[in-house]
């Protein structure tokens, strides 16, 4: 989940608040993104993870 937070907060430069909805939502987006990594095989964690957020993000 902190690659997940890094890659919001700090690479696209998107504030986040941390109420309990976009945590639970954060946390459904981490478990997400190790079930593909871990279901693909030779998938690049990072890419995975960046693809899944930008899904979340609504621009992906």
């Amino acid at each position: 989940m902190s690659f997940v937070l890094t890659y919001i907060v700090v690479e696209r430069n998107i504030d986040i608040t941390l109420d309990k909805l976009s945590l639970f939502k954060l946390t459904q987006l981490a478990q997400d993104a190790a079930s593909r990594i871990n279901s693909v095989e030779g998938a690049i964690p990072h890419e995975v993870i960046e693809q899944v957020a930008s899904e979340y993000l609504g621009d992906g």
